[in-house]
């Protein structure tokens, strides 16, 4: 396989552990954008409040927050797919009782919170236990890059897809089937990972005493110059930038009048944009990409988040989403990848950890904030607030930088 057509371009698929979890995370998180994009649009017909749904989606990512360090702190290369496996049956099991209400017609905006609120607490744990065991499969360290990347790449297309499959079975069907979906999703992952085979822990640098865990992971960033400043930017990106998620059916709805038909377009959009940065990030032109651009992608992303505030038009509404998809995508995913080689081996699980407070942490603060912001100011002036937000964190983290230098620099190494 090493020799076939996708290894050469997608290096990271030459090993068999890297197919085995990537196709069955591409059919996992593809049902659980379907079953998550479904209970906002059930919420939504309930209520019509954006307040609700960024509650929703806070309850869907706000509990990891608390979660990501107690149970990375707790994952090694031998329980990673153990752990995996346990909590994909959890999810499996909320996948089934949803369609059960769904089917019996009790589907109440208490409910579908306090689901919410259960999953964020299966995603607390499941998120980082599949980095883990990601990260802990790969038998060649030049790979984890092309490895990162190409779990970042069936993330971004299932995201691409999802939301538009949820909103059409939605608007055909009902709840019933987009939940039904996001349950054979997860059953056919958790059959993936019973093939996997024992992996390795990959070396980042030699291991060094007392630097292990959440602590290790801090000492680390703290001495690097690179993760000193792209991982504040990947927790600015996450709270001002990501919070979209809340804002497409309210967008969709009050302004472009057709909730379904836009949300599934405009989700389509920035997942379109998120799959082109990870199929970049995947092949072997991924690294030069990264340096050259990520300095500027986080001003990029600012003006379509402004962009959003301002358009009447949803082609160009559209095209912003496509943006902010691409710079959010290639920014975190490439960080992560960038910081994973670096990383001391006994500081992994602490760097995950950090990593996921960072940015899913970090989200679900942005989802409440939107959510209010549409509420009190509408959604446009939602955009444009947190757009200005996002420029004004980004001049405190660049600036000074620039001025040390003395000049605009715009590779990620130099800066």
């Amino acid at each position: 396989m090493r020799d076939g057509r996708l290894s050469t371009w997608f290096p990271a698929l030459a090993e068999r552990n890297i197919r085995l979890y990537v196709i069955g995370q591409s059919v996992s998180v593809l049902g659980t954008w379907v079953l998550e994009v479904t209970l906002n649009l059930c919420l939504w017909e309930l209520t019509r409040s954006p307040a609700l749904l960024g509650l929703l989606n806070f309850l869907l990512y706000g509990p990891a927050m608390v979660v990501f360090p107690l149970a990375a702190s707790r994952l090694t290369a031998l329980n990673a797919r153990r752990v995996t496996m346990g909590v994909l049956l959890a999810g499996l099991a909320l996948a089934l009782a949803l369609v059960t209400l769904a089917g019996m017609g009790a589907l109440t905006a208490p409910a579908l919170l306090a689901i919410a609120l259960v999953r964020g607490l299966l995603n607390g744990v499941e998120i980082p236990s599949r980095q883990m065991l990601l990260t802990t499969s790969i038998g060649h360290p030049d790979q984890m890059g092309s490895a990162v990347a190409m779990n970042t790449m069936v993330y971004q297309l299932a995201r691409m897809t999802g939301p538009g499959l949820a909103a059409l079975s939605f608007g055909a069907l009902g709840p019933t089937w987009g939940f039904a979906g996001a349950a054979l999703g997860l059953a056919f992952m958790w059959v993936c990972l019973r093939g996997l085979r024992p992996g390795q822990q990959v070396s980042g640098l030699p291991a060094e005493p007392g630097r292990q865990g959440v602590r290790g992971a801090i000492d680390f960033v703290r001495g690097d110059r690179y993760g000193r400043l792209f991982l504040p930017s990947m927790a600015c990106m996450a709270l001002f930038a990501t919070s979209y998620q809340t804002l497409v059916p309210v967008l969709a709805d009050r302004v472009f009048g057709d909730t379904t038909h836009w949300t599934s377009m405009f989700f389509a959009a920035a997942g379109g944009g998120a799959l082109i940065a990870a199929v970049v990030l995947a092949t072997r032109v991924g690294d030069g990409v990264l340096d050259r651009v990520q300095v500027a992608l986080p001003w990029a992303v600012a003006v379509a988040v402004l962009a959003q505030g301002f358009s009447p038009w949803p082609m160009l509404t559209a095209a912003s989403f496509a943006v902010i998809g691409f710079g959010n995508t290639l920014l975190a995913a490439g960080t992560t990848a960038v910081l994973h080689r670096r990383v001391p081996p006994d500081a992994r699980n602490g760097l995950i950890a950090l990593l996921l407070m960072a940015f899913n942490g970090v989200m679900p603060l942005g989802q409440l904030l939107a959510g209010a912001l549409a509420e009190h100011l509408g959604v446009q002036r939602a955009f444009q607030a947190l757009g200005t937000m996002l420029l004004v964190s980004l001049l405190l983290l660049f600036v000074p930088r620039w001025w040390r230098l003395g000049r605009l620099e715009w590779r990620a190494e130099r800066i």
